[in-house]
């Protein structure tokens, strides 16, 4: 068989608002409103410098069915790129771009192949001109899909090499539980396909489901989000003449998220926290040397806790540590600081003392046991006032109630015991 190389990629997700970072800074909102786009040129730069024959492209190339018209201009430019070097590309929409909701307005070139939403289409593979297989693949109609599409992919007896792309929810794969499942399946199913590889799109982490037959998801080539933490990218993948696949990742990202930990234990004072938060920043920028949207977690005991609880407070130091990144051509741009701090308060300890601090702990852990947000939700809902607050319910994570719960803990045994008292 002919050995070829090919660009696995999905979720482009082109023109997608960012959550958390408007309004920070002009460089930060010029930075936010072209990184999908940038993302996406990456791709296309990395498919002609490394002279691929295809790049396939796992769904999710808009962010909505309401795909504005910047996104599309931009995403068939890059199209036109590739097929001026005789790269074809296949695709399949996803859930957030369903083939119902494309418009027609921008003619694509020859060398893209779309696949049906009706049922699995093959599109013959070929590489220096000579066909060596096919690949599979169908496209999402209606937005999220109930039906396990992987059951009708099946592989022509006569393909070298068979590829499958599909936007969809494989098992229990990493980060599943962020993402809405559509057409569902196991790894089961993908192996009865008899597919050599299998181009997963829908879930935005990176990861490797199989190694036989390889099942890949590429993730998105650009975070969106705090969750999307790290690395974000495309696997540029070697297929050797006896069909064996090296995928190898590919890190687009115009900017990353991350999220750093700072224990406030020996520090005396506000200087030695900003201090240390300057380092933590500087060493990030050296080792990413990218555009960085930070997270910042305080943790641990100590002097400090107090100011640390003060929300006021810390977007003092959330608007200094900004301040300091205004002016850099490479930004770690904080867009919060979060206290995960606790007094030094043997809490264990006072569990087991039969005072007020102790009842108040042991009433709390009673409340908390078993699902606790779910407790917390329940009495939400009892409390008439409550209702007055319509969609802004939705704000209430999960995530967000366990800190208030956590913050409940802390708050109240300080308040039991006095301001002062931390023994």
């Amino acid at each position: 068989m002919q050995p070829f190389r090919f660009i696995h990629c999905g979720d482009l997700h082109l023109g997608a608002p960012f959550q958390y970072a408007t309004g920070i800074s002009r460089a930060v909102d010029r930075a936010v409103s072209e990184a999908t786009y940038v993302a996406f040129d990456t791709i296309i730069d990395t498919a002609i410098d490394e002279h691929v024959h295809a790049v396939v492209i796992a769904g999710d190339i808009y962010n909505s069915e309401d795909h504005n018209l910047e996104a599309q201009v931009r995403f068939v430019r890059g199209i036109y790129r590739l097929a001026e070097h005789r790269i074809a590309v296949y695709m399949v929409q996803g859930n957030h771009d369903p083939a119902e909701s494309w418009k027609a307005q921008l003619q694509m070139p020859d060398n893209v192949n779309v696949f049906s939403s009706e049922q699995v289409q093959r599109f013959p593979l070929i590489v220096n001109n000579i066909e060596i297989g096919g690949v599979y693949g169908i496209s999402c109609g209606h937005g999220n899909e109930n039906e396990n599409y992987a059951r009708q992919y099946r592989a022509f007896e006569r393909d070298e090499f068979s590829l499958a792309v599909m936007h969809g929810t494989v098992g229990s794969s990493v980060g599943a539980e962020n993402h809405n499942v559509t057409g569902p399946c196991n790894l089961t199913d993908l192996a009865e396909a008899a597919m050599d590889y299998w181009a997963l799109g829908h879930i935005h982490k990176s990861q490797i489901l199989s190694e036989e037959p390889l099942v890949a998801y590429a993730g998105n080539p650009q975070g969106l989000h705090r969750k999307e933490i790290g690395p974000k990218g495309c696997y540029l993948v070697s297929v050797s003449h006896n069909g064996h696949c090296e995928p190898r990742f590919i890190e687009t990202s115009a900017i990353r998220f991350e999220e750093i930990k700072i224990d406030i234990a020996g520090m005396q004072n506000e200087s030695d926290l900003l201090e240390i938060l300057r380092h933590k920043k500087e060493n990030l920028r050296k080792q990413h040397k990218k555009n960085i949207l930070l997270s910042i977690v305080l943790s641990g005991t100590g002097p400090l806790h107090r100011l640390c609880t003060q929300e006021g407070v810390r977007n003092l130091w959330l608007q200094e540590s900004q301040s300091e990144e205004k002016s850099k051509s490479v930004f770690v741009m904080p867009y919060r600081i979060i206290s995960n701090t606790r007094p030094s308060i043997n809490l264990a300890e006072r569990r087991l003392l039969s005072d007020v601090v102790g009842d108040y702990l042991r009433a709390y852990d009673d409340m908390v046991e078993g699902n606790a947000v779910q407790t917390v939700r329940q009495i939400l809902a009892d409390r008439p006032e409550f209702k007055r607050l319509g969609v802004y319910t939705d704000v209430l994570s999960d995530e967000l109630l366990m800190r208030a719960l956590k913050r409940c803990e802390i708050e109240g045994v300080t308040v039991l015991m006095g301001a002062n008292d931390e023994h």
